[in-house]
């Protein structure tokens, strides 16, 4: 008896061992399929909205309510594309043509008003400026822009596949909406299929409702950075602005890298069609646009999106996201709150009989 126990462990670790192997071996496949799984959730308000449709009194075939929803995805992406490239490389030149050694001589009065500060602090004034003289240039590095271009190029095979993996895992996640339950149903013991079942639609609404905030929330982030930035007569505004709403998707962190990257990529512009532009006025304005999005951001949007969408209180995303980004770095902050919302889906179900687990998904 003894011996079929350890044979059937050493069978199950090897077992585990084996699909471990097999799944990190085709984790670009998983990553196609979560992010195809995405534009599913992203996409079924409006496959329901389709589902009203009626042509002669009959509905849209799945097939169809899915080809239009991924035709008009792939429509603004590509037009985004197209309207961004020659923005990208227009932006790309200036940077190209940016003297750092005359970015250093604008700034040195700065760094002259807090010499006192620094020979206070044991800082040597030759060596701050050797290391922003040394930052600038890394930051604006990019005289051989053919290098930059050449690098993209070569990475558009790449990209076209998995463009068509997305979307051909989108189509039919879209069209046979059941198709992963089923899989799923087939290999659960039929005690718990009930509670199977529950959780992929709880965790499928909660998701859709939580994805589609998310790209409300960047829209919205967007538009209030490029109008602030446009208003200020800055170059590539939008852009910029689309960086920064990029960004934003990185909880807490984000934003500061995205004003960061923003408010450099505005100063470039601005100097090359300004060389006598004050930098310090310049930067202290266009953070205006950063500072009212993020507050419009932190006080409405992400309040919104947790408590309505994903049903947990700020403090509690805070510290799951938090933790996340100590496990796992910035991807990890980037997936906490939707992996957190399935576990607590799959806790309510489970281990209900939990007084943590009640109070942790008492708003499910």
């Amino acid at each position: 008896m003894l011996q079929n126990k350890n044979v059937r462990l050493l069978l199950w670790i090897l077992g585990v061992l084996t699909l471990g192997y097999v799944l990190w071996n085709v984790r670009t496949i998983i990553y196609y399929f979560f992010a195809a799984a995405i534009i599913a959730f992203i996409a079924r308000p409006l496959m329901r909205l389709l589902s009203r449709v009626k042509i002669k009194g009959m509905a849209l075939p799945n097939w169809l309510k899915s080809t239009i929803v991924l035709v008009t995805f792939v429509t603004i992406i590509v037009s985004l594309f197209r309207m961004l490239i020659p923005t990208v490389v227009e932006q790309a030149q200036i940077i190209s043509k940016i003297d750092t050694n005359n970015i250093v001589e604008r700034v040195q009065p700065q760094i002259e008003s807090i010499t006192s500060w620094m020979q206070k602090a044991n800082i040597d004034k030759d060596e701050l400026q050797s290391i922003i003289q040394k930052e600038i240039s890394s930051i604006f590095s990019m005289g051989d822009v053919g290098k930059y271009i050449t690098g993209f190029l070569s990475g558009i095979t790449g990209s076209l596949i998995a463009s068509f993996s997305i979307l051909f895992i989108s189509f039919f996640l879209l069209k046979d909406g059941s198709i992963v339950d089923n899989v799923v149903a087939s290999i659960t013991p039929d005690k718990y299929l009930d509670k199977i079942r529950t959780i992929f639609n709880e965790t499928k609404d909660l998701l859709t409702r939580y994805f589609v905030g998310v790209l409300i929330q960047i829209t919205i982030v967007v538009i209030v950075i490029t109008l602030g930035l446009t208003f200020m007569g800055v170059k590539n505004a939008l852009l910029i602005g689309l960086i920064a709403g990029i960004f934003n998707i990185i909880p807490y962190v984000g934003p500061i890298m995205g004003a960061l990257v923003g408010i450099s990529l505005a100063a470039t512009g601005q100097i090359e069609a300004n060389p006598d532009l004050n930098m310090t006025s310049f930067v202290l304005t266009a953070l205006i646009p950063f500072a009212v999005a993020q507050a419009l951001d932190n006080f409405v949007l992400q309040p919104l999106i947790f408590s309505k969408s994903v049903k947990a209180h700020p403090l509690e995303i805070f510290l799951v996201i938090l933790a996340a980004g100590s496990l796992a770095g910035v991807v990890g902050m980037i997936v906490a709150v939707p992996a957190y919302s399935f576990i607590r889906i799959v806790a309510k179900e489970f281990f209900n009989g939990y007084k943590v687990v009640q109070g942790l998904t008492k708003d499910l």
